[in-house]
Formats: structure tokens, C-alpha cells, sequence
């Protein structure tokens, strides 16, 4: 049967004088079509070869007359045959609203029917994308749903395995359709091979049960047919994993054949002698058209009728473009393995107009032309106003559909399409895709230096973009000094500048400038590639520099350019941050008299460089003078200037001057008043301002801000109030606010501050990636509750990884905090390990270190005469403090005076052997130079009895062994002493010596190596 939609074409096809005599013939048509009749009023760019002969245009009436005739009879149908048809269009409808479900299709198959059976061959899959056999069948890997038996494996085992390795994906793992019967009920309800099964109905009732292998379809369907011969199953319509879907914007006429198949798509069947160029070249035979652009508001709308594509095409004029998405089915893939194909995924939309062209072959430069141009269309699309550039990073997706489309192509960018691929990868923070996609597209350095390029960019599967001069453009080398702006990274600035302003060979931090072909010669350097280096200048902290390409603008020798607000804006700015006031008041005149209008940048840039709040009100009154209107970005600015500079009153005013003018407070403004008030320390007021805040309705929903109660939830943890704190975070999270790393940071300090070392220790293990304070405060809790292992271990780990979270400086205070708890706890021997480490990673110890020690063994130098007011020092901790000094000694390091005496004051007190070695610690203190002329004696002496084995501790613990040659083999303390500690040390020697009031005696350790070698002979 010849489709209705398939004539009306040909109608549309006729001249304009067969049009009444055609609108006589739309009451005959059966019901349901009349209310196309828009249709025939109008031409459409599409047609279809006729299967009956059109009159040409020289015919008589009559010759028109019994055409049409002839046509009204062979549309007119009997009710059994329009039935027929209606049903056949309903059924495309329903395919096509399963199709538009995102690809589930719904089936009820008849299992009793003896008419028609339902043809589907089923078999399940692992996520290696093999076959499974079926346990106890002899290795059958089939299920035929007609007789719910299993059956052996086809004998086309290659395109079995085709199929599934082109439609199921990698990681799909349950059953998939394998064959269906074209007449039976499967086909007909749109079940195609590479479908996957989702679900089977209960054995009772209507609900749905997902089911992923064979033998549980098996026995769901069996047991359903007991109660009911219906069964429903629910498919996942088959996806080719090749991208499949593209997108042409067509001029009309559109020249295309198109028909209807049997699962509801329009297909390309042909192109006539008036299709464009376009068409021919990126549309297949056999492409289905998906939908069409509306003329209004740019949506696609989805097409499952010819009649619907003429819709859509109709209000169009001629020339003007039509934009239509198809999608190419597997059989063309296949067919056009070779090819180029178009792709559409789900956040861009890359538009080729390239098609029939092996991939990494050359392409003309036609081609290439036309292939450039949709790539710039669609990253314009895509850029504009930057809309999609703060969510999922859309911009930079494009831009790697756009360099893998041309790298495919084995083409080259131009300058236009590879600044636009620049500018979207900087719009989402990509500088460093940005930069390597300059050096492959132009073989050169982006850093402007003599080095090497090895940049290299291919195609997804083949070709390789080739580097081409032609892409630098001014427009591409102001994106990659953005890009390097950015990342702060102002020699490279400085090199591509000069090279810009024919300046090359200049050395900048080593690296030589190289000289690029037409750069500071027909490309120099605009407006805007001076205001991103001067930008770049001014974060930088460069003020002089600035200062000098500021005023090297607008000169007699740099006429072309002339400074903009913009530029202005970035150097007052600059200024204003430096402290330079008088400068910035003195550069905002010079904009005024040169009649650039300030706008609300330049006077937030001005704030800072107001010293008094009076200076405020006169930039306010000067903004409305200029017809400026104060926003709420300049009086946050305002705010934040007036809290840094603890001017609490004057910012509480100028609120109220915010709700004079109509500009509401929004979160920032109360975001920095409490943050103000809580650096100066006034931590009620900041927990008074939240809460007065959050109970006024008009400023409730201001208060929904992560920052400002974190802010609060800081204040109370300053106060020492936890409980407060986590108040606040249940608060916060009842709300629908997330808590954040700083949040939960601030309610561990909290904990801390009240001594609730457990409840901190639970909040820092919630901290997925815990930043430098949110560690220093866990393992704080951690060491207080004990967890020695595990804070040794994270330190460790982040000294090898030089700082993922903590830097160094957080690493000594973490050490710090482990020495004190050890030891204060009397985990000795965790003590040790964690001093070790400490030493081994390269660390020495600080005075708060040793303080660190000396406070947590409650050891405190004092004057002789609190000798009998301290208890005697326990073993433990004498064995600690020797075990100290050897660790010294072994790194070569010295000893603090601090941790020196209070050792000596300890071991006096003690008194008996702790004495005794307190005292030869002190016999054995030499100076820097006695201390390297001790090893070289130290080395003479016999191996048998070496430094090691003579370590302080070692002797204490076995005196006995050593005491008869410890004048000579202990090895000598070297300790740091300043002038004003001379007093202290020689009261701790003379706390251990036992003649009474002790001399210094100046050893020579030379003059007692004859000695030793005499002790050694005999």
C-alpha cells in the first residue's frame, strides 16, 4: 500500500494553479486527515519519487482534473482498509512515545496464542560481553520465549557476537534480545535484536519485577502462565555505542525523499536534483529523521511522520536554514565504516557538515572550510553569555568534541575556531587544555619560549590534527595569555607580549622569547591583550610594571591602541590594593577628563583606597552625580573595607543608607559583618547579629548561607559553647544546607575546646577530604584520645606526598601536638617512634618542641633553690630524656639550652645514679670546635666499644659495664646557648657537680687520648 503522506508530497510538489482544485478534493479524504489541509497550501522543499505520473505544466484542466480523480480514488480506501492504516499509525505513535521515554519499551505478549507466535530469542550476557550457557542444559546459551525451553547456540556465532559487542556495552551484564521473528508478535510490538530486558510481571497482578538472567524469566513467565496467558516485559531499547546522531542546518530547498517505516521513523530514501550540496554530502540513504527545529525558540521538536516533517519545514521561507537531527542507524555505520560520521551526545551538540570522507584522510579545502564554520557555530552556541560555562563544565566538552572532530579530519585550526576552542576551555578554569591545544594546532611553544614543542593531539580513533601558523591570530593569543594570567604565571605573559610587540630573544627567567612568523608585524597586540597582561601585572603584585605598560599605551610610538575603561579599571584597582591611594584618586581624575564615563568597577575599585568613612559617602554621592547606581556589590565592598578596619558603627550605618537607596542586604553584606566582628574577637555579637537576623522574616532566608554559619558555629566554638555549635549544624542541615569542610572543622574546635576529644574525633572520620585545618584539628582529637598509630601514620603519609593537605609548617605543629600528648599520657615507647620519625623525615626540632617536651614532663628549670620542692623524676621519663639526646647525637644536631638544663635541674633533684649522669652530661658539654676534634679521637678507639653502644641511655641502663672508662668513651654534648642563658646553664652544671660551687673546667678531650690509649694497651 502506497502511503497517504507519501502523495501529499507529490501534491506539494505541483505549481501553484493545481492548489483549489486540490482544496475541492480534502473533504473526500477519510476522517482524521482533514486537518491537514495546511499542508497543501503551501510548498515544501521536500519530495518523494511519484508512483503515478504527474501532469506537466503545459497540461489542460482536464488532463488535471482526472489526475486528481485518479489520485482521490486510489486514497480513498474501505473502512477495513482506513482502519487498517489508523491502527498502523497508532502503532508508529506508540513505538515513537516509547522511543521519546528515553528507549523503554513496554510489551504484552499473548503466550496461548496459536495465531501468532511471539518470536523472540533471548540470552544473557556477562559484563565481559560474552554469552552465558545455562547451568544442567549441556551448554545451551538460548531461551525461546515461545516454548520457554533452552535452546543450543545459532550457527552464526560472528554476527551473534556482533550484535552484542555493538549494542550492549562493556559493563551491561543480564539478558539481551538475540533474534526476532518478523511476523510474530514481538516484532510487531517494536522488540528489535540488542534490546535488553528490564522487567517481567508478578506472577499476580499488574507490578513489575526487574529481571537480569535467564532462569528467572524462565520461571516468572511459566508461573504467569498458569494464571494468565498475558505477560508483560519491559525493554531497554538497543543503543549502537558508536555516536550515531547528527545535525545539519539546511538552506531550503531541502531536497530530500523521505518515507515511514514500520517502527514509526522517517527515513531518507533519496535526494533530487535540487538538494544542496550539504545534503548529498552528510546525509545517507536509510538516515532517520528525529526532529526538527521550531522556528520560534529554537527547541527541537521530535518527528515520527512524514506529515509531521512537512509541518515543521512548512512555515519557512525560501533560504532560510531548517535545522534537522538525524540519527544514522547501525547499517550505515557498518556500511560506512571508512567514514566520517557526525556526532550528537548528551551536553554538545558537535555539527559537522563533513560526511563520505575517510577518517584521517585530508579533506579539501571545501570541506575543511565548511567543517571549521559548524565548529565555530556550535562553540558560539555554546559560549554565549557564558551560561553553560558554571555547570558541568559544558563549554569544555564542546570544545573537546570540536579538536577530536578535527584532529579526526586530520585538518587544521584556523585562528577564529581555535581562539573560540581557547576561550572555552578558560571559561571553565581548562587553562592548561587550552595552552596544550595552541602548541599541536600551531607548533609552537605557549609559553613564547625556544623549547621544544611536543604537544601532538589525534583523533579518537585515526587522524591527527596538524599544526598550521594559520591559527595564530590576535584573537588566539589574547586566550592564551589569559590562560596564563590565570594560572599567574606572568613571565610567560611578559615573553608573549614582547614577542607580540616584535621584542624576541629576550630572556625571562631563563627561557629565551622566540620570534612567531607575522607576530609584531601584521598581528600586534589590541586593548584587550594589554588589559589581560595588565591584569595579569596587578594580581601578580607587580605595581611598577603595571605602572610602565600602563603609561607605554596611547604613546606616539604605540598609536593604534588607546586605553579603555577597562583598562583604567584594572590599574586603579591595582592601586587600591597596593595602598596607593593618592595614586588611584589621581589615575580616576585623569579617566574623567579624558570623558570615559566611571562605571559601578571603577568606584568598587575606589573604595579601598578611602581612609575615612566620609571619603565613602562623598565616592557615593559622586556615583549618583554620574548617574551611576550603587549596587550591592558596591556596598558589600564598602562593608568589607569599614569590618577590616574594625569600623563596626559606620558599616551598620551605611546598611541603613542600603535600604534608602532600595538596595537589599543579601548574604554576603551580614557574611562579612559577622566575619568582621569575629576577627576582632567579639564573638557574642557575631552570635547576637546571626540570630537577630535569622528571626526577622525579611532576612530569614539570607541567613541559608553555608558561609555565614560556619561563621557562627566558629564564634561558638571560640566561646567554648559545643553544644551551641551543634545546634546550629542541625540547624543548618534541617534546612537543606550542606555543611562543608570548614563547617565541620569548626564544630571539631568546638569539641576540642570543651574537652570533647571523642565527639571531634566522629566529626573529623565524616570529613571526606579533609583540607590542612580540618587535619590539624583530627588528629589533635586523635592524639588526645590515644590514636598515636594512626596520627604517625597520616603524618607520615603526608610528609611523602609532600603536603596533599598539610603543609610544612602545619606538619611541625601536628609533630608538636603528637610529643605533647605521648608523652604527657606516658606512652613512651609512641613517643619514641613518633620522635624517630620526626628526625627521619628531616625535621629539626624548634624551641616549642623542646618546650613541648619539657611542659608535658612536667620539667621546668627553676633556681637552686627549689630543689627539695620537686619529686624525683620517674624512670621512665629519665630513660625518655637520655633516649632524647642520643637521637640528638645521632643526627649530628644540638641540644636546646632550655631542654639542657631542665634535664640537669631533673637529674639533681633525683639525685644517686641520675645524678651521676647528669653530671658527666655536663662534664661532656664542649664547644663546637672540641666537639670535631672528639671524633676524630673517637675514631681511634677500639671498634669493640663504639658510639652506639655508648649512647647515654645505654650507660645509664648498664653502668656498671661502662663505669670504669666513661671518663674517655661517652660521647660529647653539644648545646645553644645565648648570652642571656650563660647564667641558667652554669646554675643547672653546678645543681649536678659534687665539690659544691662549681668552676667551668675547660676540657681538652685531646689531652685525654693518652690516657684512653693507655687504659686500651693495658
Amino acid at each position: 500500500m502506497v502511503s497517504y503522506s507519501k502523495h501529499v508530497l507529490i501534491i506539494l510538489g505541483l505549481c501553484s494553479s493545481w492548489i483549489n482544485t486540490a482544496e475541492g478534493l480534502i473533504t473526500s479524504f477519510p476522517s482524521g486527515l482533514s486537518a491537514r489541509k495546511a499542508y497543501l497550501s503551501d510548498q515544501v522543499s521536500l519530495a518523494v519519487a511519484a508512483s503515478i505520473d504527474l501532469p506537466d505544466e503545459n497540461s489542460d484542466q482536464e488532463t488535471i482534473r482526472n489526475y486528481l480523480e485518479e489520485l482521490s480514488g486510489y486514497i480513498r480506501r474501505d473502512d477495513e482498509e482506513n482502519q487498517t492504516f489508523e491502527k498502523q499509525l497508532e502503532q508508529k505513535k506508540r513505538k515513537t512515545r516509547q522511543r521519546m521515554r528515553g528507549g523503554l519499551l513496554d510489551v504484552s505478549l499473548d503466550m496461548a496464542s496459536s495465531a501468532q507466535k511471539i518470536g523472540v530469542v533471548l540470552a544473557q550476557v556477562n559484563e565481559g560481553q560474552e554469552l552465558i550457557p545455562m547451568e544442567n542444559t549441556n551448554n545451551k546459551y538460548l531461551l525461546n520465549l515461545d516454548t520457554l525451553q533452552y535452546r543450543s547456540f545459532p550457527d552464526s556465532v560472528k554476527n551473534v557476537q556482533e550484535l552484542i559487542e555493538s549494542r550492549v556495552g562493556a559493563l551491561y551484564s543480564g539478558v539481551v534480545v538475540l533474534a526476532v521473528d518478523p511476523k510474530g508478535q514481538g516484532y510487531e510490538q517494536g522488540i528489535r535484536p540488542g534490546d535488553t530486558l528490564v522487567a517481567s510481571s508478578a506472577t499476580m497482578g499488574d507490578n513489575m519485577w526487574p529481571k537480569r538472567t535467564l532462569e528467572g524469566l524462565r520461571s516468572s513467565m511459566s508461573s504467569r502462565k498458569v494464571v494468565s496467558s498475558l505477560v508483560r516485559l519491559q525493554f531497554q531499547g538497543a543503543v549502537a555505542k558508536t555516536d550515531n546522531r547528527y545535525e545539519l542546518d539546511i538552506v531550503k530547498p531541502i531536497g530530500m525523499e523521505v518515507e515511514e517505516d514500520d517502527d514509526g521513523y522517517v527515513v531518507v530514501t533519496g535526494f533530487n536534483a535540487n538538494a544542496p550540496r550539504l545534503v548529498k554530502q552528510g546525509v545517507m540513504i536509510g538516515d532517520r529523521i528525529l526532529s526538527v527545529q521550531s522556528t520560534l525558540g529554537g527547541n527541537f521538536w521530535p518527528v515520527s511522520t512524514v506529515s509531521g516533517v512537512i509541518s515543521a519545514c512548512t512555515f519557512r521561507l525560501p533560504g532560510q536554514r531548517v535545522s534537522i537531527r538525524f540519527e544514522r542507524p547501525l547499517e550505515n555505520l557498518i556500511k560506512g565504516a571508512g567514514e566520517y560520521t557526525p556526532t550528537l551526545d548528551t551536553y554538545s551538540t558537535v555539527k559537522t557538515a563533513v560526511s563520505g570522507i575517510s577518517k584521517g584522510s585530508k579533506l579539501s579545502p571545501y570541506k575543511e572550510e565548511l567543517l571549521l564554520k559548524r565548529c565555530q557555530d556550535v562553540l558560539k552556541r555554546y559560549s554565549k553569555k557564558n551560561k553553560f560555562a558554571g555547570k558541568y563544565d559544558i563549554p569544555g566538552m564542546v570544545a573537546d568534541k570540536v579538536t577530536d572532530a578535527i584532529a579526526s579530519s586530520s585538518a587544521s585550526f584556523d585562528a577564529p575556531t581555535l581562539s573560540l576552542v581557547m576561550n572555552a576551555y578558560n571559561s571553565c578554569n581548562q587553562m592548561d587544555k587550552a595552552l596544550h591545544v595552541f602548541e599541536a594546532a600551531v607548533g609552537l611553544k605557549a609559553d613564547g619560549s625556544t623549547n621544544e614543542v611536543r604537544a601532538v593531539i589525534k583523533g579518537r580513533e585515526i587522524g591527527e590534527l596538524t599544526p598550521n601558523t594559520n591559527g595564530l591570530g590576535v584573537f588566539t593569543l589574547s586566550a592564551v595569555l589569559r590562560a596564563w594570567a590565570k594560572k599567574g604565571r606572568t613571565a610567560s605573559c611578559k615573553r608573549i607580549m614582547g614577542i607580540m610587540q616584535g621584542r624576541s630573544g629576550m630572556t625571562i627567567e631563563g627561557k629565551k622569547s622566540s620570534s612567531w612568523p607575522t607576530i609584531g608585524t601584521s598581528i600586534i597586540p589590541d586593548i584587550t591583550c594589554y588589559n589581560i597582561f595588565l591584569s595579569a601585572l596587578a594580581e601578580a603584585g607587580e605595581i611598577e610594571e603595571t605602572l610602565r605598560v600602563f603609561d607605554s599605551i596611547s604613546t606616539p610610538a604605540n598609536k593604534s591602541v588607546e586605553k579603555n575603561l577597562v583598562t583604567y579599571n584594572t590599574v586603579i584597582g591595582a592601586l587600591s590594593n597596593a595602598g596607593m591611594s593618592e595614586e588611584a584618586l589621581e589615575l580616576f581624575d585623569e579617566l574623567r577628563k579624558k570623558s570615559i564615563k566611571p562605571d559601578k568597577y571603577t568606584y568598587g575599585c575606589l573604595v579601598k583606597s578611602c581612609s575615612k568613612p566620609q571619603d565613602m559617602q562623598e565616592l557615593l554621592y559622586d556615583m549618583k552625580e554620574q548617574g551611576v547606581a550603587p549596587n550591592i556589590i558596591t556596598y558589600n565592598t564598602m562593608i568589607k573595607t569599614l569590618c577590616e578596619r574594625r569600623l563596626w558603627f559606620e558599616a551598620r550605618n551605611l546598611i541603613a543608607d542600603m535600604e534608602v537607596t532600595g538596595v537589599k542586604p543579601d548574604s554576603k553584606t551580614y557574611g562579612f559583618l559577622m566575619g568582621g566582628l569575629k576577627k576582632a574577637g567579639k564573638y557574642s555579637s557575631v552570635l547576637t547579629l546571626f540570630e537577630s537576623a535569622c528571626t526577622d522574616s525579611r532576612t530569614a532566608p539570607l541567613m541559608e548561607n553555608v558561609y555565614i554559619y560556619t561563621t557562627a558555629i566558629s564564634a561558638s566554638a571560640e566561646m567554648n559553647d559545643p553544644d551551641r555549635a551543634f545546634e546550629l549544624l542541625k540547624r543548618m542541615v534541617s534546612l537543606g544546607i550542606q555543611p562543608n569542610t570548614k563547617t565541620l572543622t569548626a564544630l571539631q574546635k568546638a569539641y576540642l575546646a570543651s574537652g570533647k576529644s571523642d565527639s571531634a574525633v566522629d566529626v573529623y572520620r565524616k570529613i571526606k577530604e579533609p583540607d590542612g585545618r580540618a587535619m590539624l584539628a583530627g588528629l589533635e582529637a586523635l592524639s588526645l584520645e590515644g590514636e598515636f598509630e594512626e596520627v604517625t601514620s597520616t603524618l607520615r603519609y603526608q610528609w611523602k606526598t609532600r603536603g596533599s593537605a598539610l603543609s610544612g609548617k602545619q606538619l611541625m605543629f601536628a609533630f608538636n601536638v603528637l610529643f605533647r600528648e605521648t608523652v604527657s599520657q606516658g606512652c613512651f615507647i609512641a613517643a619514641r617512634r613518633a620522635f624517630q620519625e620526626f628526625l627521619s623525615m628531616g625535621f629539626i626540632p624548634s624551641k616549642a618542641v623542646f618546650k613541648t617536651i619539657i611542659s608535658a614532663l612536667r620539667l621546668k628549670p627553676t633556681g637552686r633553690s627549689s630543689r627539695t620542692l620537686t619529686p624525683e623524676i620517674p624512670e621512665k621519663k629519665f630513660h625518655f630524656l637520655l633516649f632524647v639526646m642520643d637521637s640528638l647525637k645521632g643526627r649530628k644536631l644540638s641540644c636546646d639550652a632550655e631542654f639542657y638544663t631542665a634535664l640537669l635541674f631533673a637529674g639533681g633533684r633525683a639525685g644517686g645514679l641520675q645524678r651521676r649522669i647528669c653530671s658527666l652530661l655536663a662534664d661532656s658539654r664542649i664547644d663546637t670546635t672540641e666537639q670535631k676534634r672528639g671524633k676524630s679521637l673517637l675514631s681511634t678507639i677500639d671498634d669493640t666499644i663504639s658510639q652506639e653502644e655508648i649512647g647515654w641511655e645505654s650507660f645509664y641502663k648498664d653502668y656498671d659495664q661502662y663505669k670504669g672508662i666513661i671518663s674517655f668513651t661517652l660521647p660529647p654534648v653539644q648545646v645553644n646557648f645565648g648570652k642571656s642563658q650563660v647564667r641558667t646553664v652554669l646554675l643547672a652544671e653546678q645543681e649536678v657537680t659534687y665539690n659544691g660551687a662549681r668552676t667551668r673546667r675547660q676540657k681538652s678531650v685531646d689531652s685525654a687520648k693518652p690516657s684512653v690509649l693507655a687504659q686500651q694497651a693495658s
